[in-house]
């Protein structure tokens, strides 16, 4: 058989050129159920490599790593978790705000406050953003839908991007910490990197068909967290 991860050919349960596993699965919930444990508590190799394929050419490693080539990758999950960690772990340091608490601390929330839960969020407000993942792979599913990935495969690539989207937010963070007025530029950087990957990863579409989709994402996105919090006014009323 041929190795997916290095192309050697070889025989048995592991590539004898690389090391990777033989029995390399489509990623789906079976994945992302037996992964997840060993993957959050066990640190692989590879953490720099996953950064600097990120930095150069997101779309495609990702892509790359769901087609099978996954040695040299750190995981997906303990990914997102080290990298958001770190940069709350600097800021927290520094004693700087992240940019998504200055961000959504300007949304008038006065009336919701004065609920417990409502306030639980509030001083939350980053674990609160990682927790729109999932929200925002529902959006990219639909509007990708064929395109032929499954949900957990636009999780795997949404968990990705946001963790390297966390370390240019950290690179901005002394930036910020001088001039408030800069706080919005991280966000447009990670919001163009995000544009800048699923263009690459959806790169067998044409370009403008590429364009109104990811518009469409952001489109369905959007209405998906506005019926949300209407509902969740509407509950608290």
């Amino acid at each position: 058989m041929i190795c997916k991860n290095c192309a050697q050919h070889f025989s048995g349960n592991y590539c004898s050129n690389c090391g990777q596993k033989s029995n390399i699965k489509k990623i789906d919930y079976n994945y992302l159920i037996h992964e997840l444990p060993s993957s959050i508590f066990q640190i692989n190799r590879g953490f720099l490599f996953t950064i600097l394929k990120l930095a150069t050419r997101p779309g495609y490693s990702i892509r790359e790593f769901l087609d099978g080539k996954r040695k040299n990758y750190f995981k997906p999950v303990p990914f997102l978790i080290l990298t958001s960690t770190i940069y709350i772990f600097f800021n927290y340091l520094i004693a700087n705000d992240t940019f998504m608490d200055d961000f959504i601390a300007g949304i008038k929330l006065s009336e919701l406050n004065n609920n417990n839960s409502l306030k639980w969020f509030s001083d939350n407000k980053t674990y609160i953003v990682l927790a729109i993942i999932p929200l925002f792979s529902v959006a990219s599913y639909l509007a990708f839908l064929k395109a032929k990935y499954n949900y957990v495969e636009h999780l795997v690539l949404n968990f990705y991007t946001t963790g390297q989207q966390m370390l240019i937010y950290l690179m901005f963070s002394f930036i910020s910490m001088r001039d408030s007025s800069l706080t919005l530029i991280p966000l447009a950087l990670g919001m163009l990197f995000n544009i800048w990957t699923y263009a690459q990863f959806f790169s067998s579409k044409a370009i403008l068909k590429r364009i109104i989709l990811i518009a469409f994402t952001y489109l369905i996105f959007s209405a998906i967290v506005m019926v949300g919090l209407f509902v969740l006014v509407s509950l608290l009323k």
